[in-house]
């Protein structure tokens, strides 16, 4: 045996190509030889392979001795390629006596003179542990690329009928939300069904009664859709059908039924008669599902989806969908219903709104004559003209007087709350200074703020800013607000101060005083109508608690607001906001 080529090869890159070749080949640890003829003479061979030659573990030709450790002869394996012609691969050789395999050969014959007899043979020699160890490891490999890529597709195909899913259920809360009116959304409810060809669905409901109405039976297939709609004109349910609304509502709470063997039994048992049996037969039925509709523990009714003939029962996953959508119809159902039933109380309230506003303006006017008849037979009285008077009957008259005018300004506060209340109050607009309606306001109430000992401060800069407002309504507020300051602050009991200031689009008049304050949690209420507040806001000081009402209606009408800020016992402060005009006065 030799580790160099037989015969030289000439040539100059083949040459250098085949000795790179050799040099590889000799010191390969795969055992590598060549063998020439039927009689399979070695050519060539490497260091590996004559090293399994001269450890006795492989051996070509050569007879097994009695008592030798048994050598693996490739005799046989050689001679069925070189015969054959056939390329061998991976075959195993186990030694002579039989025992386990300890090397795989791979055979390939070489036939230089393409005649189909080859003249040498290319053997390539490995232990078979090792052959098998890499066989192991690849199918290790190909078993987790195997495992990871079912995973991958079971994810995948878990990713798109989840996204299916969202998707089904996005569109169908897309349609619930499309409407508040009742009729409507039970329309988009009678069209829901569940995306499985050829499901069809019946929705019941329980009205505000108790009475179970069938909303619907409706079918995908437009040629049975008919039938779907001339049953539901006469297929009423019943409080004892074993399918709809209250078959899903046991005592321990609504749960989803599904009927599959026996759902032809159940339908009959629920059609009411020959001939709804027959519509229901000429539908078609297989499996069913009942899920309850139900919204905060309470059951509004049920959708039943039934399968075509033959289909397969429903699957965990559409029992789940199935809930889903009808919880989200149930939602809409309520919605819809609590929409109607607070839109029918706001119209009663609106009513009796009108009712309220219309009786005292009616009773407003109808007093103001007998009191206008009151002040002017005071007068002729005051004037004598009807006869002398004594003292004591001029001090009653002027009593009589006051009470009277005190009496007219209550029914005008009433007049101009209906007024406001009834959207009838009308409003001229135009750019107002802020200074020259303070300064009236302040004359106004000098004489009051002197008689309580109290102290006026006026506060505004040099630039009198202007509001675009109505004048009177302006001035009215403005008044309210300083009456009230007047009224609340005790005598002596400090200084009122009023002031203004402006942003660039809002001026702002704040009104503050020293009086009995205003609790934090009656911030809102006193500027509802009538509101009496227990710490005398409102109470026999006069008034029939209307101003602050006004006002505020007033302000807003401006596009303004009014608010209140206050602690008990230190005084309020009231903050009117109103749009600022386009332009402001500078005194000269």
């Amino acid at each position: 045996m030799t580790s160099e080529p037989v015969d030289a090869l000439p040539g100059g890159n083949e040459v250098v190509i085949r000795a790179s070749l050799a040099r590889h080949l000799a010191f390969s640890p795969v055992a590598f030889a060549v063998t020439e003829g039927p009689a399979h003479e070695i050519r060539y061979a490497n260091a590996a392979f004559r090293q399994l030659q001269s450890d006795g573990k492989i051996a070509i030709g050569l007879h097994q001795s009695e008592g030798e450790e048994p050598i693996a002869d490739l005799t046989p394996l050689l001679d069925r390629v070189f015969h054959e012609a056939e390329t061998v691969r991976d075959e195993l050789l186990a030694p002579a006596d039989g025992g386990e395999a300890r090397w795989s050969c791979t055979v390939w014959p070489l036939d230089t003179e393409n005649d189909g007899h080859p003249e040498a043979l290319v053997m390539e020699v490995r232990d078979a542990a090792y052959l098998e160890g890499a066989l192991s490891r690849q199918r290790a490999i190909a078993e987790r690329l195997l495992l990871g890529a079912l995973r991958e597709q079971d994810a995948a195909r878990d990713a798109a009928e989840e996204g299916r899913r969202k998707a089904f259920l996005a569109s169908a809360s897309r349609d619930l939300a499309m409407s508040l009116d009742l009729e409507e959304t039970r329309e988009i409810v009678r069209r829901r069904a569940l995306p499985r060809d050829g499901t069809w669905c019946i929705v019941d409901i329980i009205e505000s009664n108790g009475a179970i109405q069938r909303l619907a039976v409706v079918h995908p297939d437009p040629a049975k859709q008919d039938l779907a709609r001339t049953l539901a004109d006469r297929w009423d349910p019943q409080p004892d059908d074993s399918i709809g609304t209250l078959s899903v509502a046991p005592p321990g709470g609504a749960e989803p039924l599904i009927i599959t063997h026996d759902s032809g039994a159940a339908l009959v048992a629920v059609a009411h008669g020959p001939e709804n049996l027959a519509t229901l037969r000429a539908m078609g039925f297989g499996s069913m599902l009942v899920v309850p509709l139900v919204v905060r523990a309470g059951l509004l009714g049920a959708m039943t989806f039934v399968t075509k003939e033959d289909d397969p029962p429903f699957s965990a996953e559409e029992v789940a969908l199935a809930s889903d959508l009808a919880d989200r119809c149930a939602m809409a159902l309520d919605n819809a219903r609590l929409y109607t039933e607070a839109d029918a109380l706001r119209a009663t309230a609106d009513e009796a709104n009108r009712a309220k506003s219309d009786f005292l303006g009616n009773m407003s006017h109808e007093l103001r004559t007998p009191l206008n008849a009151i002040g002017g037979y005071a007068e002729l009285m005051e004037l004598e003209l009807r006869g002398p008077i004594t003292p004591e009957q001029r001090s009653d008259l002027l009593r009589i007087k006051s009470s009277q005018r005190h009496l007219l300004a209550l029914i005008s506060e009433i007049l101009n709350f209906v007024r406001t209340e009834s959207g009838r109050m009308e409003y001229r607009f135009a750019e107002v200074s802020v200074q020259a309606a303070m300064d009236d306001v302040a004359d106004l109430i000098d004489g009051l703020v002197k008689e309580k000992k109290l102290e006026l401060d006026r506060r505004w800069g040099e630039t009198d800013v202007m509001v675009w407002a109505d004048p009177n309504r302006f001035r009215q507020i403005l008044m309210n607000l300083a009456m009230n300051a007047v009224k609340y602050t005790p005598v002596g009991g400090g200084t009122i101060s009023i002031s203004a200031t402006a942003t660039a689009d809002t001026v702002l008049v704040q009104l503050i005083d020293a009086g009995i304050g205003i609790p934090s949690e009656k911030f809102e209420a006193i500027f509802e109508p009538f509101v009496q507040l227990a710490n005398g806001l409102t109470n026999r000081t006069g008034g029939v608690g209307l101003g602050l009402a006004i006002s505020r209606d007033l302000a807003r009408a401006m596009n303004g607001d009014l608010t209140v800020d206050s602690i008990v016992g230190v005084g309020s402060r009231f903050t009117l906001t109103l749009p600022r005009a386009r332009q402001d006065i500078t005194p000269p």
